[in-house]
C-alpha cells in the first residue's frame, strides 16, 4: 500500500521548497518497491528523486503532488505512522518479535 504523511516545514531546503511530505510503500520487497516507483512515475515524479534510506525508502512530495497521489489511492497517514509501517527498522523488530 502506498502512504503518504502530513505535510510539515522542514528546515533544510530552499525556502520555497520548505514544505513537503514522504510517499512510501508499507510493502518493501521489490514488488512494493516497484508500485512505489509506479506511483511516483504517475505523479510526474523522477525515479532519481526516490531516497532510498536504508531505513526508510521514500519520495518527498510538495502539498499539490500529495493531494495528486491521494487522488491515485495513497493513503494518507500521520508521519508516525508513516514509519512505522515502512521503516525497514520497525519492520524488522516486528519480524524478531514475532520469531521469523
Amino acid at each position: 500500500m502506498i502512504l503518504v504523511d502530513e505535510i510539515r516545514e522542514y528546515n533544510r531546503g530552499p525556502a520555497r521548497n520548505r514544505f513537503w511530505c514522504h510517499m512510501a510503500s508499507d510493502d518493501l520487497t521489490e514488488a512494493g518497491m516497484e508500485e512505489l516507483h509506479a506511483m511516483a512515475q504517475m505523479l510526474g515524479l523522477q525515479r532519481g528523486w526516490f531516497q532510498d534510506h536504508p531505513n526508510h525508502p521514500h519520495y518527498d512530495l510538495p502539498p499539490p503532488v500529495r493531494e495528486a497521489a491521494i487522488h491515485l489511492g495513497a493513503v494518507p497517514v500521520t508521519s508516525r505512522e508513516l514509519v512505522a509501517r515502512c521503516s525497514r527498522l520497525m519492520i524488522g523488530r516486528k519480524a524478531g518479535k514475532s520469531g521469523k
